[in-house]
């Protein structure tokens, strides 16, 4: 009983969720400055373009895991991760809507 009562003296646990909302509320304000604003009425053929690129390496990468029975080879994965990631960028690309600073 008497090491359990060091302890809380050391390590006051009653006061440590007011200590973690604070930091918890100053990141999530540095987060939302950081986040970037995605606007679909920016959608165009590119964006439609960058989809399809995205589906077509997610789609081929199962499709080849099942018909050869490979999940882990690292030609699989370049194919994939070419298409997945210009799909990506090429949505966030064309959806980007500047904020009110840059402008």
């Amino acid at each position: 009983m008497r090491i359990v009562g060091k302890i809380l003296r050391v390590f006051p646990f009653r006061t440590a969720p007011v200590y973690v909302l604070s930091y918890y509320r100053k990141t999530q304000k540095k987060v939302k400055d950081l986040m970037i604003k995605l606007d679909m009425k920016n959608m165009n053929l590119i964006t439609i373009a960058s989809f399809l690129m995205f589906l077509a390496g997610v789609l081929f990468y199962i499709y080849w895991g099942i018909r050869f029975g490979v999940w882990a080879d690292v030609g699989i994965y370049s194919v994939t991760v070419f298409f997945v990631l210009t799909g990506i960028l090429g949505m966030v690309l064309t959806l980007y809507q500047p904020s009110d600073k840059e402008l």
